[in-house]
């Protein structure tokens, strides 16, 4: 008996006809899997997969993989309470589909399912999604790491992960045991840097959001759930179509290559239908203008969201309330305009050529971040509290002790293979519970250049590599070492030829794709010839693959990097593919090759330098200065972005301004040089407001060959006293005294003065630098603080801290001071992320009013050091 649709299989297998002459290099491999399928329904499965997933996966994955998941999902189908009698679009988007972001594509499914089945076994969807998420918790937690995305499989081997790899993992640890599941993502914030990705589960016919490895004892809870209702956009991904009615739904419905955004933002917060519509110069409608949604976060404009306009000249999406930029853009000609909205839903643009000389001199852009609406949020009773937190903590007992068993057992291995005292015994560390691939990497010879290879890897590498993937790229690289040495040696790097072939040659790594083995295929796919006349010129090799390989965005996910080995087979790959491609032939044969770290150009070793293929070869020095101190940070104060033309992810080609990621740099001495190549350029300079306002300040800039006629001055706004105020209610909370008494900070407040009198919470951790930085200014200025009558709280977590010497000099000058304590485990987080400071950092002081009903508001919070913090806090106290 089937128990998928007709309509879905006849879905399945137009995808798949559909894709039949893409697919042609996999057709034998494809015909002779379906031909052992027994079964209608995982044959539908494997086909839509086939269809619908991006082309990437298709090359990359074996059949095994396909039919795996496929089977699993049509047991799940049939056998779990949680999706048995789900409408099929649902199950087909949010339990069948196994790929949730750009993860790895393995099916995990079979681990994750024997790690959870008996445990959630026979309870309600509610529990089972609250029991999965604990699980969760006591495997994994937040740790911030690179760019590339780690898998489940790589989260459950060694306890840790960014947002974005937290939710995958519990995305897919739901759908491996039958409840719908989505991540839920919005790629920029709005009020403060960074963005963030939680999930949403398919709960009795609704969907309920949650925080990845962060438990509560209720679903729609996060510390999030603030941020949320302050999201410009808010999206989940499908990757396929079925189901989907873009003509009902074109403002919330979006394509993006193979994706389908599905836009969520209104059951956050407050939203606006925006419309823009895009005109000629004659005033003519423009079709598949390409428009580009963008928003200050880590002091550049980042897209959040990109649309396509139709035959009208129209694209329309829901948006939060707020400012953005609007970019229309074709390939030769833009538009931009700056829109409110909250006051406005619709935008015209009218193309033009871009004049980068005309916007030279500074201009000043004051950029509103949407209003605090906290999403919809589910309270908890005191019983709730108390059970969830005593759970949260055994869970973190239990995650700390599980990973340090795998730490232990890499440190046996170690010494075992007698690593234990050299550079190897870090690898094993870094590697967990997959230490045992490090080893049996290790353990097959006692050749230096294995040691060499993983000194070049990244530490989450080490995670979820393979010693058969790493045996490839050695094997490879012996073989081509001589004549690596030769080319290096012949393009002038002989002094370090050696250091060269290890980062640029041996190493596995290119970017931030996904590991894979490739170096064999290359050697016998090319012959003696063609690889010889790719060492005599390497811009061949890039040619080559611009003669071969198309694009077809519709196929494809556009920042999802496929391997080089499915590249070249399928003779499909975006521009980020492309580049790894070029690499990876180009060190298959001994060729020194490398993406530059700041703008991901390719670039080969040739005359004693790196030079680039896409671009100018030539960079000059340009020079940016500045008086404040410290010196302003790249992508934290400043940026810069090169005006250039690139694909889409229509697949089309736009003019745009793409920012250059010098991360990491910042004014040193009054100055900061970055090598930039000639060209037209938009600096962006930035100042956050704590109600997550910003105040920027743009200008175009042109390099030449020489560079720039003098330094270029960052301009970085003042803001006003007033504008640093904020209004923003805050949820009661238990402080208490050294005999365990509560300690009432509003009730404080206002035995010095009228309901509204403010009061200074400050969460100190003694003996840290930037407390010590607080208490010093406390200090000095104890008079004007008693003077302004503020009261104080210092909040500390032992006893014993008040013998800090800082402290214990400080308290005797504040008159208004009142010690309380707190174990810090989750007050200082949750009060920092209400105020919108910074969630990670100590001091966190927080400026707070008295409301009648006896209830605090948060007027301004600051976390970390920051100087001026007590002469800010009595300028502030005359404005409340």
């Amino acid at each position: 008996m089937r128990i998928l649709s007709p309509a879905f299989a006849s879905f399945a297998q137009a995808k798949f006809d559909e894709r039949a002459e893409l697919l042609k290099p996999l057709a034998s491999t494809i015909a002779a899997g379906l031909a052992r399928v027994d079964n209608a329904d995982v044959a539908a499965l494997i086909k839509n997969y086939y269809g619908t997933l991006p082309l990437t996966d298709v090359f990359d994955a074996d059949f095994s993989v396909f039919e795996s998941i496929a089977r699993q999902a049509v047991e799940l189908r049939t056998t779990s309470p949680w999706c048995r009698d789900v409408d099929e679009d649902i199950f087909i988007h949010f339990v069948a589909t196994p790929r949730v972001n750009n993860e790895p594509f393995v099916d995990s499914w079979p681990i994750l399912r024997k790690e959870l089945a008996e445990r959630i076994a026979g309870m309600s969807a509610h529990d089972a999604v609250l029991e999965t998420n604990y699980w969760c918790c006591e495997t994994a937690t937040y740790q911030t790491a690179d760019e590339r995305t780690l898998g489940p499989l790589g989260m459950l081997a060694s306890g840790n992960g960014r947002c974005g790899e937290e939710s995958t993992y519990l995305v897919t640890a739901l759908r491996a045991n039958g409840i719908p599941a989505r991540q839920i993502y919005t790629p920029l914030w709005a009020h403060c840097d960074d963005n963030h990705a939680w999930v949403e589960a398919y709960v009795d016919g609704e969907w309920y959001y949650l925080g990845a490895c962060e438990p509560e004892e209720a679903l729609n809870r996060g510390w999030f759930t603030a941020a949320s209702g302050r999201a410009m956009l808010v999206h989940t991904r499908l990757f396929s179509d079925y189901g989907c009615d873009f003509e009902r739904d074109r403002s919330i419905l979006a394509r993006e290559g193979s994706q389908v955004i599905v836009n969520q933002t209104a059951a956050y917060g407050p939203t606006v239908k925006l419309t823009v519509t895009v005109t000629s110069e004659d005033g003519a409608p423009v079709r598949n203008a390409y428009v580009r949604l963008t928003l200050v976060n880590s002091a550049e404009w980042g897209d959040i969201a990109h649309l396509i306009t139709d035959e009208c000249g129209h694209a329309q999406i829901v948006i939060g309330e707020g400012t953005l930029r609007v970019i229309a853009a074709t390939e030769h000609q833009m538009a931009d305009a700056l829109v409110d909205t909250d006051e406005c839903d619709h935008v015209e643009l009218t193309l033009h050529d871009v004049d980068t000389a005309a916007a030279a001199a500074w201009r000043d852009i004051d950029v509103h971040a949407p209003a605090d609406h906290p999403a919809p949020s589910c309270p908890l009773t005191p019983e709730q509290t108390a059970s969830g937190r005593a759970r949260k903590q055994e869970a973190d007992q239990m995650r700390t002790e599980r990973v340090a068993g795998f730490v232990e057992e890499a440190r046996r291995l170690a010494n075992a293979a007698g690593h234990g005292k050299d550079e190897c015994l870090a690898y094993y560390e870094q590697a967990f519970a997959n230490a045992p691939e490090v080893d049996r990497f290790l353990s097959v010879d006692n050749g230096a250049d294995r040691v060499q290879l993983l000194s070049t890897l990244t530490s989450k590498d080490f995670r979820d590599l393979t010693a058969d993937v790493l045996e490839d790229h050695l094997a490879g690289a012996r073989a081509m070492h001589d004549a690596a040495i030769a080319y290096l040696e012949r393009e002038g790097a002989k002094d370090d030829a050696e250091e060269l072939y290890v980062k640029y040659v041996l190493a596995p790594r290119i970017m931030f794709e996904q590991l894979s083995s490739f170096r064999s295929y290359f050697v016998e796919t090319f012959d003696a010839a063609t690889v010889e006349g790719f060492r005599a010129d390497p811009r061949r090799v890039w040619d080559m693959i611009c003669e071969n390989l198309d694009f077809t965005a519709s196929e494809h996910v556009k920042k999802l990097c496929a391997s080089p080995r499915g590249a070249w087979l399928s003779r499909q790959g975006s521009p980020v593919t492309c580049r790894a491609l070029f690499v990876a032939i180009c060190r298959t044969f001994g060729i020194t090759a490398r993406q530059n770290p700041h703008d991901r150009a390719i670039e080969y070793y040739h005359q004693g330098a790196f030079v680039a293929v896409e671009r100018a070869e030539h960079t000059a020095d340009v020079t940016f200065t500045s008086t404040v101190e410290p010196g302003p940070g790249y992508f934290q104060a400043w940026s810069v972005a090169r005006l250039e033309t690139s694909v889409t992810v229509a697949g089309t080609r736009a003019l745009g301004f793409e920012a250059l990621d010098f991360w990491g740099a910042s004014v040193q001495d009054g100055s900061c040089t970055l090598p930039l190549p000639a060209g037209d350029y938009r600096l962006v300079c930035s100042t956050r407001l704590p109600n997550g306002d910003t105040q920027a300040a743009e200008r175009t800039f042109h390099v030449s060959d020489a560079g720039t006629d003098k330094p270029i001055e960052l301009v970085l706004r003042e803001p006003e006293a007033s504008q640093m105020l904020e209004d923003i209610a805050l949820e009661a909370f238990a402080l208490c005294d050294a005999d365990g008494n509560v300690v009432d900070a509003a009730q404080i407040a206002a035995e010095h003065g009228s309901d509204s009198h403010p009061v200074a919470i400050s969460f100190l951790e003694p003996g840290m630098e930037p407390t010590e930085h607080l208490l010093n200014e406390l200090r000095e200025q104890a008079e004007r603080v008693a003077e302004a009558d503020l009261p104080l709280v210092l909040v500390i977590s032992d006893p014993a801290q008040l013998d800090d010497p800082t402290l214990a000099r400080t308290l005797p000058t504040l008159t208004g001071a009142t010690i309380a304590y707190d174990d810090f485990t989750e007050l200082p987080e949750k009060l920092a992320r209400r105020m919108f400071a910074n969630p990670e950092k100590l001091p966190l002081t927080v400026l707070a009013c008295k409301q009648p009903d006896g209830s605090l508001r948060g007027v301004y919070a600051t976390a970390g050091y920051n100087v001026g913090t007590v002469d800010l806090l009595m300028k502030l106290i005359t404005l409340v």
